[in-house]
C-alpha cells in the first residue's frame, strides 16, 4: 500500500484525526517555547491549549492516549518521544525523550518528521487490519477522481487500480478501524511507586486514629445513656434554677463592687475644672507670647495691652489653633495662678486691658505648673 498523501482527497474522519495529531505537536510547541522542555506536562493543561488550537470539539485524555498510541505502533516506535505518567491525585503528564529535553522545543524538521511518522503508522495500521480480513471485499463505492486539468476538457476518471488507504474506503470500515487504533498505556509514575507505601502507612494511620474516635464517642454515648437511665425524674430543671440563681447572685455582686471602687476612686472632674486644667496646660506657650510682644514695644517697666488686640496677637502667634475663650482662659489663669504680679488683668467698666511687670518677671514657670496640677 502506497503511504498516506496528505494533498490527496482524505475521508472526514481521517482528516480529523491527521488535524488532531498536528493540533497537538502545535499545542506542544507552543509549550516548549514557554515553559521549557525540562518538566513534565499537565494533560489538564494540553488539552486546552490543543482544544484551542484545532478548534473542532473539546479534546480529551482519550484523544491524546490515541495520538501517543499510534505513533508508539507503527514500524519506527522506538523514535516515539512520548509515554504518559500518572502523578497520583488525578495529575497525567506527559514527559518528553531526553533527546528533546536538549532542545529549546520542536522544531519544524522534528515537527514535519513526527507527522510522517505518524502517518506512516496509520498505513502499518491499515495493513496489519486489513490483513486479519475486517475490511469489506469490494472498495470502490465512492473513488476520489484526479485533479481537474487547466483548460477545456472533462476532468480524468479515477483509477480503478489506485492502492491507497484515502481512496477506495467506505465510512463504515473506516470508523471500525480508527476505533480499534491502538490507545498509550498510562503508567505509574517512578517517583509515585516510591512513596506509594509512605502513603499507605498514612492511610492506615488515619484509619485506626478515626475508628479510635469513633470508639470512644460510643463509649461516651453508653455512659451518658446509662447515667440518664439512674438519675431522678426532674435534674435537669434543678439543675438549671439553681444555676440561674447563682448567675444572678453573681451579677449583682459585681455591679455592687464596681459601685464600691467607683466611690473610693478620685471623683471626675467638672467642667470648669477640666477648663482651667488645659488653660494651664497651654499657659506656658501664650507666657512665650506675651514675652515676645513685650520687648517688640521697648524697655519699659510696665507695658499694657488692650485685652481684644493680645487675644487677636495669640491667636495668630501660637503654632496649634486656640479660641479666644481659651486664650482670655489661659490670660486669667497666669494673672491669678501662674505669675501674679507679672500678668494683671485690669477692668474698668466694659473696657479690660492687660498690663504686664517686667520688674516681676518669674524664674521658675515649669515648676509652677507642676506644682499647680498642669501635668
Amino acid at each position: 500500500m502506497a503511504p498516506i498523501d496528505p494533498t490527496a482527497a482524505l475521508p472526514t474522519e481521517l482528516v480529523n484525526l491527521l488535524a488532531l495529531h498536528s493540533s497537538f505537536l502545535t499545542a506542544l510547541s507552543l509549550h516548549f517555547i514557554h515553559n521549557g522542555t525540562g518538566s513534565p506536562i499537565d494533560l489538564r493543561d494540553l488539552t486546552e491549549a490543543i482544544t484551542s488550537v484545532w478548534r473542532h470539539r473539546k479534546v480529551t485524555y482519550d484523544d491524546l492516549r490515541l495520538c501517543v498510541g499510534v505513533l508508539g505502533a507503527g514500524p519506527a516506535a522506538r523514535n516515539n518521544p512520548f509515554r504518559l505518567s500518572d502523578y497520583g491525585r488525578g495529575k497525567i503528564c506527559l514527559e518528553v525523550s531526553e533527546e528533546y529535553k536538549m532542545q529549546t522545543g520542536l522544531s519544524q524538521r522534528h515537527e514535519e518528521a513526527l507527522k510522517v511518522m505518524f502517518m506512516e503508522s496509520l498505513d502499518h495500521l491499515w495493513r496489519q487490519w486489513s490483513a486479519t480480513g475486517q475490511t469489506p471485499q469490494k472498495m470502490s463505492s465512492r473513488p476520489i477522481a484526479a485533479p481537474k486539468k487547466r483548460g477545456r476538457g472533462r476532468p480524468a476518471r479515477s483509477d480503478p487500480t489506485q492502492s491507497s488507504i484515502q481512496t477506495f474506503i467506505d465510512e463504515p470500515s473506516l470508523t471500525k478501524f480508527i476505533a480499534q487504533l491502538p490507545h498509550a498505556e498510562i503508567t505509574t509514575c517512578e517517583s509515585l511507586t516510591a512513596i506509594a507505601p509512605l502513603q499507605e502507612k498514612g492511610r492506615k494511620r488515619l484509619r485506626e486514629f478515626k475508628d479510635s474516635v469513633q470508639q470512644g464517642r460510643a463509649v461516651k454515648k453508653t455512659r451518658e445513656t446509662t447515667g440518664k437511665e439512674n438519675a431522678p425524674a426532674h435534674p435537669a430543671q434543678t439543675r438549671m434554677t439553681d444555676f440561674t440563681s447563682v448567675r444572678k447572685t453573681n451579677l449583682l455582686d459585681r455591679i455592687l463592687a464596681k459601685e464600691a471602687a467607683a466611690a473610693c476612686g478620685p471623683k471626675p472632674l467638672t467642667p470648669a475644672e477640666l477648663q482651667r486644667k488645659a488653660a494651664l496646660q497651654r499657659s506656658e506657650d501664650v507666657l512665650s507670647v506675651i514675652s515676645l510682644l513685650c520687648a517688640s514695644k521697648g524697655s519699659g517697666l510696665r507695658i499694657s495691652f488692650s485685652i481684644n488686640a493680645l487675644l487677636q496677637s495669640l491667636q495668630t502667634s501660637i503654632r496649634t489653633p486656640i479660641s479666644k475663650e481659651e486664650a482670655l482662659k489661659c490670660i486669667e489663669v497666669l494673672a491669678s495662678e501662674v505669675t501674679p504680679g507679672y500678668v494683671n488683668v485690669v477692668r474698668m467698666g466694659a473696657l479690660s486691658s492687660v498690663v504686664v511687670n517686667q520688674g516681676m518677671r518669674p524664674t521658675d514657670v515649669k515648676g509652677r505648673l507642676v506644682a499647680l496640677g498642669a501635668y
